[in-house]
């Protein structure tokens, strides 16, 4: 080959280099203040799956394509910080970071000091660029040549600068421009900018402590009612709500942590059988105040539900979210004409909240007193349900066989009262998921959720049903679209992170864990679910931290936690401590007790390589009917024994099969 080829072949792959990476840049530049912008986003922007963009993006720049993403953003921060006077969280959030203590983290580890440093570098970086002042001294430059030049150097990096943002200014006044019809006027007419909303949890300024149910049920109640109307963009949920219940936070903050416009908050107060609720409606990013209204009525439940329908309408008017006459049907639906069910049942609400035993305990009396006063209510026969399925899954309170069968008896009984409650239908099929493996009628179920885009709230199913029947970026579809509506929801970082390492993302899987644990310090479900991820992941130490939180806040102690209390013991050489930890397993299996002891039994001989202790183990699991078997399939401890005749036959036994989904290889992880 000619040297003129040598040099054409170099020229063009220069070219596809500079083209591919060009394009990535821009796609950034474009969601840069996206937090949710990711991998899987970019590649499908650039139409290359994220396999092959990894592999190019390593061949090309040495790095994997979340570091390139995430180091382009370090980089526009640092632009951003030089040029303007803004704070660190400022633009922290301006380049796609969720978290300004991570984003000081990332920074400090790629440029060398934190942002806070920037400007006192400044002049160190512009000398940086040049000759030191001695070396100029050297070949005879006077001290004010060298300053003349340095300021040459440093206007013509400004230059660069603006020349670069100016795509990005022309791009953002378009954008605002285009936008103007949904900008905020704090006239009479109190138009906003986005149809986006949260409901705080309205004060009780009753005077008694015991009326909070009331307080919280009726921001629930708008809440729920604000969804029904499409025109409103996004309503944050009432159990997302719920942490702010006694901030401290200023609104613009809040506003910033859920992607809101605006915050709708109140106090309710009561004397007598009359309720008072006062309710302003600000604008989260200015904190102008739009709209305020006092609403009083008698504590009958019609007048109640008038007055939740009517609060609804009126923020929907001041939103300018125009409400359809099907969706006002639904809006003044009242649920229940009697006040003793409603009261009941708020209160029963307020119990399973707390998710303990005793409160999961005081709920179930409390909806069943519900249904007494009015056995057409059909709310209250949902929530009790739930309270027996999670019970008996989740926390292990209840027999999970007989937890299942109460739960099916209310499901019938509210499917008779109302056949097309989507409610009644995401309970019935998430037991047919863990307890009935009922895999056809449950795909069925998966599938129009799926098909239906215009559900925005998720479900067990939605989330963690496809991780197990093999299809991890289902789920993280899902996530992505889920969570644009409520970005605080604890499910949601939890579940992208375990579908990005059944999808092999290892690393990101990490990343994501990483920067969402500061802020569920206090949540079982994903401390939990994190020290079992942390565990596969082997970031043993952080697992163990997640575990000691646990056991450090919670009195709750399901297998599962025996479960790597007993590895981490065998992994440790203490012997005492895991024959200790094991017979706790030992005994809550002889002792038929919920939380799928015998799979965790079986999870830990998988630790040990005794492969025919575990497939006994996954047998007795599957006698029992344990709810971890819808596992089977996925678990990476099995990967050893996926060739076994035995684990074959289970697999075939549980239902994978039926809805053609195939034994899962040893090669796969």
């Amino acid at each position: 080959m000619s040297t003129d080829d040598n040099q054409s072949n170099d020229s063009r792959k220069n070219l596809t280099r500079e083209t591919l990476i060009d394009r990535l840049t821009k796609e950034i530049e474009s969601n840069l203040n996206n937090d949710q912008f990711g991998v899987d986003i970019l590649a499908q922007a650039v139409g290359m799956s994220r396999s092959s963009l990894h592999r190019k993006l390593e061949k090309l720049q040495g790095v994997s394509t979340s570091q390139f993403i995430r180091e382009y953003r370090l980089k526009r921060a640092l632009e951003i910080l030089r040029l303007e006077d803004v704070t660190a969280s400022e633009v922290a959030y301006r380049v796609g970071f969720s978290s300004a203590t991570y984003f000081n983290t990332c920074f400090h580890k790629f440029h060398g000091y934190t942002p806070g440093e920037v400007k006192s570098r400044i002049p160190m970086v512009v000398e940086e660029q040049d000759e030191s002042y001695s070396s100029k001294k050297e070949h005879g430059l006077s001290i004010e040549t060298t300053v003349s030049k340095s300021k040459k150097n440093d206007f013509k990096n400004i230059l660069i600068l603006v020349t670069l943002l100016i795509p990005v200014t022309i791009a953002a006044l378009y954008f605002y421009h285009t936008s103007s019809d949904k900008s905020v006027q704090t006239d009479e007419n109190n138009v906003i900018d986005e149809k986006s909303i949260v409901v705080l949890p309205f004060k009780n300024w009753t005077g008694d402590p015991d009326l909070e149910y009331i307080s919280d049920g009726m921001t629930d109640a708008v809440t729920s009612r604000l969804t029904k109307v499409r025109a409103i963009e996004k309503v944050i949920p009432f159990t997302s709500s719920l942490q702010y219940k006694s901030t401290e936070k200023p609104i613009k903050e809040i506003a910033k942590e859920l992607g809101v416009a605006n915050l709708l908050q109140g106090n309710l107060q009561l004397s007598g059988n009359k309720i008072k609720i006062n309710l302003q409606l600000i604008h989260g990013r200015s904190n102008v105040h739009l709209w305020s209204e006092e609403y009083t009525g008698e504590w009958k439940s019609d007048e109640i539900f008038e007055m939740q329908a009517e609060v609804v309408e009126a923020v929907a008017r001041n939103m300018k979210a125009t409400i359809s006459e099907n969706e006002l049907v639904a809006i003044k639906k009242i649920p229940t004409n009697s006040k003793l069910a409603y009261a009941y049942y708020l209160q029963g609400e307020f119990q399973r909240l707390k998710a303990n035993e005793l409160s999961y305990s005081n709920a179930i009396n409390l909806y069943e007193k519900s249904i007494a006063a009015d056995s057409n209510f059909v709310e209250p026969y949902i929530e009790m349900a739930n309270v027996w399925h999670m019970g008996g899954s989740v926390w292990g309170f209840y027999d999970q066989q007989m937890a299942w069968g109460n739960a099916k008896v209310l499901l019938e009984q509210a499917l008779k009262i109302n056949p097309d409650n989507q409610g009644v239908a995401e309970e019935l099929n998430t037991g047919r998921f863990f307890y009935d493996w009922n895999f056809e009628l449950v795909e069925q179920f998966y599938k129009n959720i799926v098909s239906n885009s215009t559900k925005d709230k998720s479900s067990v199913i939605s989330l963690d049903y496809p991780i197990k029947t093999g299809r991890p970026e289902e789920t993280l579809k899902a996530v992505e679209r889920f969570s644009l509506n409520d970005p605080s929801n604890v499910f949601y970082p939890f579940f992208r992170a375990e579908a990005m390492f059944y999808m092999g993302s290892a690393d990101e899987a990490r990343e994501i864990l990483t920067r969402t644990d500061p802020f569920y310090n206090d949540n079982w479900f994903y401390l939990r679910e994190s020290a079992k991820l942390y565990y596969y992941l082997a970031e043993y130490e952080k697992s163990k931290i997640q575990l000691e939180k646990i056991l450090s806040q919670f009195s709750d102690y399901p297998p599962i936690l025996m479960w790597l209390n007993a590895v981490y013991a065998q992994m440790d050489g203490d012997s005492e401590l895991t024959s200790t930890y094991l017979t706790e397993l030992y005994t809550s299996y002889f002792e038929n007790s919920s939380g799928s002891p015998a799979w965790f039994l079986a999870m830990y001989y998988c630790t040990v390589n005794d492969y025919e202790k575990a497939i006994d183990w996954l047998q007795k699991s599957y006698d029992r009917h344990e709810v971890e078997m819808t596992w089977l399939r996925e678990e990476p401890l099995l990967a050893p024994i996926r060739k076994d005749p035995r684990y074959k036959d289970l697999y075939e036994k549980v239902g994978f099969s039926s809805i053609g989904i195939p034994i899962k290889t040893s090669s796969e992880n």
